[in-house]
C-alpha cells in the first residue's frame, strides 16, 4: 500500500510539492509567531516581576525612554543628588526606597567585557529586589571586588572579569530575565562609585569638584498596597526635578504595541494557513473525477473499498505530515534567528517559552492540520467506494 501511495504522489510530483510547500509555509509562519509572542510576553512579565518596584524615580532631564531604561540594558549615565532619596522616602504612600548608581564600562580596551556594559550599584543596606533574585546574596554581603553579572554579559572568564583595570570575582550569573539586567553588572553602590572616579567623562557629567558619593542615578520605590500609585507618583514629582516611571504603565503600553504588531503578523499567518487549507481541499476534491480510471482498475485487480480509502487517506497523511514537519522545522529556525536578533539589538525583552509549552504548540498545530487533511480527504475517500470496476475500461487515467 505504501508503495502505491508513494508512486501516486511522485507521479504527480508538482501538485504534491505545491501542497507540501503550502502547508509548510503556513505552519512555519504560525509556529514562529507563537514562539515570538510567547517569548516576548514571558520576557515582559518576568521583567516586571524582577524590577521589584512599583515606581522608578530618575532625574527629570533623563533623555532615555522609559522602556529603554527598564528593558533594553542601554548604558545610561544619569545622576541626581542623593538627598532626594530621603525626601522621596517621606512622601505619604511610600513604603520603602532603595537607591542605585549607574556607571558603564567603556569598551574592550579597558575591560574584558564585550562592548559598553551598564554597571548597576545597589545599596545592600536598603535593597530588597537584587537580593531576592536567588543570587545567593540574601545571606551574604558582596565585597568591593565581587560582582554579579547578567546572563547576557560576555567576556567573563571563569569566575573572573576585568573592569576598568580591576580584577573582580564573579559570585554568580543571573538567570535570563529578558530585561536590562541580562546586560548589566551588579555591584555594591560604593564599589561602583569608586570605579566611576577613574572615568574622566563621568567626572565631567557630575561636575567639577563633585564626588560620586553625593549622587545617585535612580530610586526604586515600593508603595503601600492601599496607596494610589498615581497620587504617590505625582507627589514624588513635586519633591524636585525628577521623573517617575510607573512600571505597570510602561509594561501595559509595550504589551499593547506588541499585540497590535502580532495581530497584523497573525493575520498574514492565518491567510497563509487558509491558502494551505484551500490547496488541500482543491487537491483532494478533484480526485473522484480525475482518478476514476485508476481507482476502477485497482478495484478490477481486487482492491477493496477499504483499500481505496486507505490509499486516499495515506496520501493526505503523507502530504500533510511532510508539510507540518518541514513547517515546524522552518518555524523553529525562524524563531531562533529572531531571538538572536532581539538579543543582539537589545530591543525587546525576550525569554524562550518552556519546552512543555512549545511541545504543546507543536501537538496542537500538528493535530489541527491533521484534522483539516482528514476532512479534506473524507469526501473523495467516501466517493472512491462507489467506483465500479467496469469504469476502468472507459477512463484514460490509469497508472
Amino acid at each position: 500500500m505504501l508503495e502505491i501511495v508513494w508512486h501516486s504522489l511522485t507521479r504527480r510530483w508538482v501538485q504534491s510539492l505545491a501542497t507540501v510547500i503550502s502547508v509548510a509555509v503556513s505552519v512555519g509562519m504560525l509556529f514562529a509567531l507563537y514562539r515570538l509572542y510567547a517569548g516576548a510576553s514571558l520576557g515582559l512579565d518576568v521583567g516586571a516581576r524582577r524590577l521589584g518596584a512599583d515606581l522608578l524615580v530618575v532625574p527629570g532631564n533623563t533623555p532615555v525612554e522609559p522602556e529603554t531604561l527598564l528593558f533594553t540594558g542601554a548604558p545610561a549615565n544619569i545622576y541626581m543628588r542623593r538627598e532626594l532619596e530621603q525626601k522621596i522616602a517621606k512622601v505619604p504612600g511610600v513604603r520603602r526606597t532603595s537607591a542605585q548608581f549607574f556607571a558603564q564600562t567603556l569598551n574592550e580596551t579597558c575591560c574584558s567585557l564585550s562592548g559598553a556594559t551598564r554597571l548597576v550599584g545597589f545599596d545592600p543596606a536598603t535593597d530588597w529586589s537584587v537580593q531576592a533574585w536567588g543570587t545567593g546574596l540574601r545571606d551574604r554581603v558582596l565585597q568591593p571586588n565581587q560582582i554579579v553579572v547578567g546572563a547576557g554579559v560576555e567576556g567573563v572568564a571563569g569566575n573572573k572579569a576585568y573592569i576598568l583595570g580591576q580584577a573582580l570575582q564573579v559570585v554568580t550569573v543571573l538567570q535570563a530575565t529578558g530585561t536590562s539586567l541580562d546586560y548589566s553588572v551588579l555591584m555594591p553602590i560604593d564599589a561602583v562609585r569608586a570605579l566611576s572616579r577613574t572615568i574622566p567623562y563621568l567626572r565631567v557629567l557630575l561636575g567639577k569638584g563633585n564626588d560620586p558619593a553625593d549622587f545617585i542615578s535612580a530610586v526604586l520605590v515600593e508603595t503601600d498596597p492601599r496607596a494610589d500609585k498615581d497620587a504617590v507618583a505625582a507627589a514624588i514629582e513635586r519633591v524636585g526635578d525628577v521623573r517617575v516611571i510607573k512600571a505597570s504603565d510602561v509594561l501595559g503600553s509595550i504589551k499593547q504595541q506588541m499585540k497590535a504588531v502580532f495581530f497584523i503578523m497573525l493575520g498574514g499567518g492565518l491567510l497563509a494557513a487558509l491558502a494551505a487549507i484551500v490547496q488541500l481541499f482543491a487537491r483532494f476534491s478533484s480526485l473522484p473525477w480525475d482518478r476514476k480510471g485508476e481507482w476502477g482498475l485497482y478495484r478490477a485487480l481486487g482492491a477493496t473499498r477499504g483499500d481505496l480509502k486507505r490509499l486516499i487517506l495515506g496520501e493526505a497523511a503523507i502530504l500533510t505530515g511532510a508539510g507540518v514537519a518541514i513547517g515546524l522545522l522552518l518555524g523553529g529556525v525562524l524563531g531562533l534567528l529572531a531571538h538572536a536578533w532581539l538579543q543582539g539589538q537589545r530591543a525587546f525583552p525576550f525569554i524562550e517559552a518552556s519546552w512543555s509549552k512549545t511541545a504543546l504548540a507543536i501537538v496542537v498545530t500538528a493535530a489541527a492540520f491533521g484534522l483539516v487533511a482528514l476532512v479534506a480527504a473524507w469526501w473523495p475517500a467516501r466517493q472512491s467506494g462507489r467506483i465500479a470496476p467496469s469504469s476502468a475500461m472507459a477512463m484514460a487515467d490509469i497508472d
